[in-house]
């Protein structure tokens, strides 16, 4: 067999790649396949390996399949079990829910176990969408606007900082009726209303294939872009920057790397702005 040329090599290499997107085949057929092999919810483990994979991908957007096959057997075994996401509702429209003040420590957990980021950000106010029977269908957190970006995006558009917030964390579980999060977002805005505020903003991100759908069908409109996402990493799991800097402090990268050795590492795939979301309360 004579010597391959460059071009089969590289036909072979991308063969056995797939482009970290929500829109590439290969990855949507390993994530399905696992998937199902796990008994975990097909979009879940999606939004996992949107968000993890960055890690391994090179600086075009591609990773070997073995390696993200990998990967996302890990990221399965992570995640609650199929049955864990499905709530039985019994209703068929969301006004048949309830949207009510929640403490934040009841939703501490399933944003630890459910929502994509796995983390909770409790510096806010809860609320939570539920059946007649108080079952959990959904939650959503208000908080502080303290981005200096967000602040800037706000002011220079006409609202007021000093009554603006932020949606830091939304979630529905499988099961909640169609439009079940505008709803949610649409009873929120009235009951922050009544406490003074003037102003919401939220980031959409188009890297994990959100759409601002939701945010759309109550009345946001797109206010700007945020520049440079990046994803960061610690011992091998996608960490955001808050958390980053209250257990290490505010650092640039390099001195993350410094301080943390092999146990840090960034994204170095192209990845699209985050899209600012506004509404006018």
């Amino acid at each position: 067999m004579g010597k391959r040329t460059t071009h089969e090599l590289a036909t072979e290499s991308k063969s056995l790649s797939c482009c970290i997107s929500a829109g590439d085949p290969g990855l949507l057929h390993l994530v399905e396949t696992i998937a199902i092999d796990a008994d975990r919810p097909f979009r879940p483990l999606l939004l996992q390996g949107l968000l993890q994979l960055p890690r391994v991908a090179n600086e075009h957007g591609f990773a070997k399949t073995s390696v993200i096959g990998q990967l996302l057997a890990e990221l399965a075994q992570e995640l609650p079990r199929k049955s864990d996401w499905l709530v039985p509702v019994g209703a068929c429209r969301p006004r048949q829910l309830h949207v009510h003040a929640l403490d934040l420590t009841a939703v501490y957990e399933g944003m630890e176990r459910f929502h994509y980021l796995r983390s909770a950000r409790t510096d806010g106010r809860a609320y939570g969408l539920s059946t007649n029977s108080g079952a959990l269908v959904g939650f959503c957190v208000s908080s502080p606007i303290d981005v200096p970006h967000l602040q800037q995006l706000l002011a220079s558009n006409g609202g007021k900082i000093e009554s603006a917030r932020t949606i830091s964390r939304v979630f529905v579980f499988d099961g909640a009726p169609n439009n079940s999060i505008s709803y949610m977002l649409s009873r929120v805005s009235r009951a922050e209303r009544r406490l003074g505020i003037t102003d919401f903003v939220t980031y959409v991100n188009p890297n994990m294939a959100f759409d601002g759908i939701s945010y759309r069908a109550s009345g946001w409109r797109l206010l700007g872009f945020e520049e440079g996402t990046k994803y960061r990493y610690l011992d091998s799991r996608y960490i955001t920057d808050r958390q980053l800097v209250a257990r290490f402090g505010a650092r640039r990268d390099h001195e993350y790397q410094g301080l943390l050795r092999g146990g840090f590492a960034t994204s170095s795939m192209p990845l699209k702005p985050l899209w600012v979301f506004h509404r006018r309360v």
